[in-house]
């Protein structure tokens, strides 16, 4: 399965906190990210603020489960930054692999409208292809 996934309203962290600010909770998403993910998942930034998940022999209801995980981590999660106590969540796609996709990038499009689906509904949440 894949997992795709960005940090809610994270301009308004860079605008309001400044960018240093904004690199510690890129840095922090990654360290939550390793902490969630077995040995044999594939992560990765993707670029800005989205990060991709590739969850090999993973179905989507474990898939989803991972995702989960992963959001509750982060949305308890709090980063401190001088005098700032920065709270933030993330949004969530997950695919799993169809075999009538006719290549990769089909199924990255797919977990990228589920991503776009759970942003649309109201963010911090996880939404299936």
């Amino acid at each position: 399965s894949l997992v795709i996934f960005d940090i809610d309203h994270f301009k308004k962290v860079n605008d309001t906190y400044g960018h240093p600010t904004g690199d510690e909770v890129i840095r922090r998403t990654s360290a939550l990210l390793r902490k969630t993910a077995r040995s044999s998942d594939i992560c990765g930034r993707f670029g800005g603020e989205e990060f991709t998940v590739l969850l090999p022999h993973t179905n989507q209801e474990q898939a989803c489960y991972f995702a989960e995980r992963l959001r509750k981590r982060i949305e308890q999660e709090i980063v401190k930054v001088e005098d700032f106590l920065i709270n933030y969540t993330i949004s969530i796609g997950v695919c799993e692999y169809k075999p009538y996709f006719e290549s990769h990038t089909q199924w990255l499009k797919s977990a990228d409208a589920a991503l776009y689906r759970a942003k649309e509904n109201g963010r911090n949440q996880t939404c299936l292809h």
